[in-house]
């Protein structure tokens, strides 16, 4: 054998430390905490050819999560350890620089005045509300450290990357404070007193004339003792979610002082896992430890003392979970305030169905209904807690399903069979579904009603409005809107597929069999002006960011992003104000079942379920912004939630039942389009306008002044209900959240600081 030449040595030893620095390189953006490659970020399938027709090299390249260009070194060249060191030094710059610090200490000034009022109310309430005191203090405490510490670096859950999160701001900790500060307004409301209050418990009676009409259940429950349970579950979530920002902020210090990155950005997926569920249980089982401690130094009635100690456990456990699993599937979805709201109202909820579950068997539980024990109570369980159950039972047969639309064909063991496997995943995951259903919540509820059939008594309960055909008619009210609705959809959106046919209408010149080169020679077909046209609109559907208004082909859609948005927020006033102002009782089954529709459609689009789940994706993708950068389509369940949320909680007063729908569907929209076609004074280091804020108010206060004249709500004071509607002005101009979410809450808790009615 000859020797090997001294110009081919070189070259394969320059192409081996090629390969070793390429190698190091994907390590230290590992570590350095950038987002790594997915090769489809949509859910919809991707053919290999899409998939091979970049070289390997570029979809190698990988973007920083903290800017737009390219990871580079000091250099131009590839990131060392001490570039990585010095960029994330300089993203916590950038993060404290470029932060404007006046919104977000507004924000904790709104948040502080808030905490101090609650506190004060409580202080001078009865003594088993008066005991809250202490908790809702300590927690303040921690959830301000948590706002200061987030001033100087971007914090993290525990164990969980920064790039996780949706795009960081300096009040996201502060919304970690809302639910309690909603929940203890509920409890103080609840407590007896010569006033009514507007988020007191609701009048319940089947045929009783100004009442909500639904049947309750032989149980005898306290109002205060089950509300005081529920502010226990929320500080309880609240104080776990502050624990871990703060020890991911401590953590992070420590480790830039050392020099050193933090441990998760070291660790493969295994170990991560290990890594934050290890912390999850010590922080339960400290939690639980200290409950029996203060218990058997008699000082259990200042921490959670309408919680057993093995409840205390369970909740911890449960809610951190819910974190880990929202963190990793629905990456980039939530900030640090929606990530606490949506996995503490999805705890409180289980946590509710287990309470009800045990009331059945052990009758001292019977106290702790967070909520009237009414039967429509028992269907929002099964209907929201039984669809969580069923994608949760079937994972297995969803993770499966997704995996197999994004991967390229190519990749598949069996190729060919690729379609035969998507129909038998769907057509298992339906049957299950469908089983699920019948053999275990359709139980469940019978169980519950004391052994009625479930499905005879929702036909009973459509009769049993003020007229027996009046909820039939307010069902047929709704079909005849959403079909407008989506034929109107559809009329805003057929231009993209008008372009996508023009290459129908295009000659190609004739092909003769003299120019047709052998099979074997033959180059690969170029795709069709018709697939090409069609791509382009699907890409442009699928697309996280709005197109522009003009292309070469022609205009992409008749309606903006946010006109198409703002049309399902009006969308809402008119599907939802008629029933909340004649029967909350059916609303509150309707929107329960909306809410398992949300939650089923989002289980086909999210997995790419055949055959429905690329359809669903490229529909949704037509109505997103920015704050929905994420894997996981929220904005139409959170706009669901934010009407629906007075009504779930069972407020008493019709006013504040229609708030969340007048803030969102009339205050969020005319300020939205007021803004943009008239806004010219911008308020400071932001993008909203003072005459939208004026839009917002004017609006809002408007339409309810409409409503009370024409009695679909009660008298109110005018006065004060405009100052709890320039609150929430303020807070949607100075909140960086999903107004869907946060907007709807934060009306809650001022209509009960504030009282207007």
């Amino acid at each position: 054998m000859e020797p090997m030449s001294r110009s081919a040595r070189s070259a394969s030893s320059i192409e081996a430390l090629a390969r070793a620095r390429r190698r190091s390189d994907d390590a230290l953006r590992t570590r350095s905490g950038l987002k790594p490659f997915e090769e489809s970020a949509n859910d919809a399938e991707q053919s290999s050819e899409a998939c091979t027709s970049r070289p390997l090299r570029t979809r190698r390249r990988r973007r920083s999560d903290y800017g737009d260009g390219r990871v580079r070194g000091l250099s131009g060249g590839k990131m060392t350890p001490l570039d990585v060191q010095l960029a994330q030094e300089a993203w916590d710059a950038v993060h404290i620089k470029n932060s404007n610090r006046l919104r977000p200490c507004l924000e904790m000034l709104c948040f502080a005045v808030a905490w101090i009022v609650v506190m004060v109310r409580l202080s001078s309430n009865i003594d088993l509300v008066r005991d809250k005191v202490v908790q809702l203090f300590l927690l303040g405490v921690l959830v301000f450290s948590c706002f200061f510490s987030h001033l100087s670096s971007a914090c993290t859950i525990w164990a969980t990357r920064v790039w996780y999160m949706r795009k960081s701001e300096l009040g996201d900790p502060l919304y970690i404070l809302l639910m309690p500060l909603v929940v203890c307004a509920f409890l103080l409301d609840a407590t007896p007193g010569a006033e009514s209050r507007a988020l007191a418990p609701p009048l319940i009676s089947c045929g009783l004339k100004g009442a909500w009409r639904a049947e309750k259940l032989g149980v005898q429950n306290d109002p205060v003792l089950g509300r005081c349970s529920a502010v226990d579950v929320q500080m309880l979530c609240a104080a776990l979610m502050g624990f871990h920002v703060l020890a991911s902020s401590i953590s992070r210090r420590l480790r830039k002082r050392q020099g050193r990155h933090l441990p998760i950005e070291e660790l493969s997926g295994p170990h991560a896992f290990v890594y934050f569920h290890g912390f999850c249980v010590v922080l339960a089982l400290l939690f639980t430890g200290v409950h029996m401690a203060l218990r058997a130094a008699g000082l259990g009635r200042y921490f959670f003392a309408s919680m057993p100690s093995y409840m205390i456990l369970a909740v911890s456990l449960s809610f951190q979970l819910q974190l880990y699993i929202w963190t990793r599937v629905a990456q980039q979805n939530c900030t640090i305030g929606e990530l606490a709201i949506l996995c503490s109202t999805t705890t409180i909820i289980c946590h509710e169905a287990w309470v009800m579950s045990m009331v059945r068997l052990v009758p001292s539980y019977e106290s702790l209904y967070l909520r009237e024990p009414t039967v429509l109570l028992v269907f929002h369980m099964a209907l929201i807690v039984g669809m969580l159950f069923v994608g949760l039972a079937l994972s297995p047969l969803l993770v499966l399903s997704r995996n197999l639309a994004r991967r390229p064909t190519h990749r598949l063991r069996w190729p060919d069979k690729r379609n035969l496997h998507r129909r038998l995943l769907a057509m298992g995951f339906f049957v299950l579904s469908v089983t699920l259903v019948l053999g275990v919540l359709g139980p469940w509820v019978s169980w519950q009603l004391g052994g009625r059939n479930p499905w005879l008594y929702v036909i009973r309960f459509t009769l049993q409005g003020p007229t027996w055909w009046s909820r039939w008619a307010l069902v047929g009210y709704w079909g005849v809107l959403c079909n407008i609705a989506l034929l109107s959809i559809q009329l805003m959106v057929n231009r993209v597929w008008q372009f996508a046919t023009v290459g129908d209408q295009v000659k190609t010149p004739p092909v003769t069999r003299a120019a047709v080169a052998p099979a074997t020679s033959a180059p690969r077909r170029a795709p069709t002006a018709t697939q090409r046209a069609g791509s382009m609109a699907a890409a442009r559907f699928a697309s996280r960011v709005e197109p522009d208004e003009g292309t070469s082909l022609g205009p992409q859609v008749a309606v903006s992003v946010n006109g198409r948005r703002k049309f399902f927020h009006a969308l809402a006033v008119f599907l939802f104000v008629p029933g909340l102002a004649w029967d909350p009782a059916f609303m509150h089954l309707a929107f329960s079942v909306a809410m398992s529709l949300f939650i089923l459609l989002e289980y086909l689009r999210y997995c790419a379920v055949f055959p429905f789940g690329a359809s669903l994706h490229v529909f949704l993708s037509q109505f997103l912004d920015s704050k929905d950068s994420g894997l996981v389509i929220l904005s139409h369940v959170y706009l669901l939630i934010g009407c629906a949320a007075a009504v779930w909680c069972e407020a008493q007063s019709r006013l504040v039942m229609q708030l969340g729908v007048l803030v969102l569907g009339v205050g969020d929209a005319c300020a939205s389009i007021i803004g943009r076609q008239y806004g010219r004074i911008h308020w400071p280091h932001s993008k909203k306008t003072v005459e939208g804020t004026v839009g917002f108010i004017a609006s809002t206060v408007a339409c309810a002044y409409g409503m009370r004249l024409l009695r679909l709500v009660e008298a109110f004071s005018v006065r004060q209900f405009t100052l709890v509607v320039t609150l929430l002005a303020v807070a949607e101009g100075l909140s960086e959240q999903n107004d869907n979410l946060v907007l709807p809450l934060s009306g809650l808790l001022l209509s009960s600081l504030i009282p207007y009615i």
